[in-house]
């Protein structure tokens, strides 16, 4: 029963530490009209995707000897879901 705890402990807190800057970034994303760009709707879909399974495989495997990794990963799509708003803003065609 421990083990499951923990999993459970996990899944919350890595869900908790992507999915609040990933919402952040989403509003990000709508506020700088990318969400009309055609050019844009698979890498952001994939995006989203990514940030919504990972919490799961990351408390499957993130613990023990993985759990630096895990963190280190977590923090890297974080990361990645703060800055792509800003980097596709500046980078997109107007469209």
């Amino acid at each position: 029963m421990g083990s499951l705890i923990g999993f459970v402990v996990r899944l919350v807190g890595y869900a908790l530490l992507i999915g609040i800057p990933v919402r952040f970034a989403e509003y990000l994303w709508e506020r700088a009209g990318l969400d009309q760009v055609s050019v844009l709707r698979a890498p952001h879909d994939i995006a989203i995707t990514v940030a919504t399974y990972a919490p799961v495989v990351l408390a499957l495997f993130g613990f023990g000897a993985l759990r630096r990794p895990a963190i280190f990963v977590a923090g890297y799509i974080v990361g990645v879901a703060l800055t792509a708003s800003f980097a596709f803003a500046r980078l997109a065609p107007a469209g």
